[in-house]
């Protein structure tokens, strides 16, 4: 596959997350934690993180999980991040299993002076006290 090219682009199509442009600014770059990625679409054998998936650290790591893993702790104005920017997929090994440290990738976060469309996050329903108070400068409607 060539050097920047992801297969993943027409897996989940053109779900938008925002409601008005961010600027370059509003971008960090974390790395996600690929043993906290959950099948997507389940029992497909694909690790796929959709964008707009509420991000939360992960305690004693410098790197990130989704707020949808399997044991991952409730939302809170502590531990939330930030929005995932754009579908990524984690390449995993043929067992379908995590490679470790290896399978580990930067992805872009969305965290301040954005206004998300609600309807398209994941992770956010049932979380929106959480969100907001961790996201402040952004709006949610």
């Amino acid at each position: 596959m060539p050097f920047h090219q992801r297969r993943v682009a027409t897996l989940f199509g053109g779900k938008e997350i925002l409601r008005s442009a961010a600027g370059l600014d509003d971008v960090k770059s974390m790395v996600v934690d690929s043993t906290k990625v959950p099948q997507n679409p389940a029992s497909s054998g694909r690790y796929v993180l959709e964008r707009g998936t509420v991000m939360l650290t992960i305690g004693g790591s410098d790197k990130i999980q989704p707020a949808t893993a399997s044991g991952a702790p409730s939302p809170s104005s502590s531990n939330v991040v930030g929005i995932l920017e754009a579908d990524h997929e984690f390449w995993l090994s043929t067992d379908s299993t995590p490679n470790g440290n290896a399978a580990d990738e930067p992805v872009g976060i969305l965290h301040h002076g954005c206004n998300f469309n609600t309807a398209n996050l994941t992770g956010y329903t049932g979380n929106e006290t959480a969100v907001k108070a961790a996201l402040p400068t952004c709006l949610f409607t």
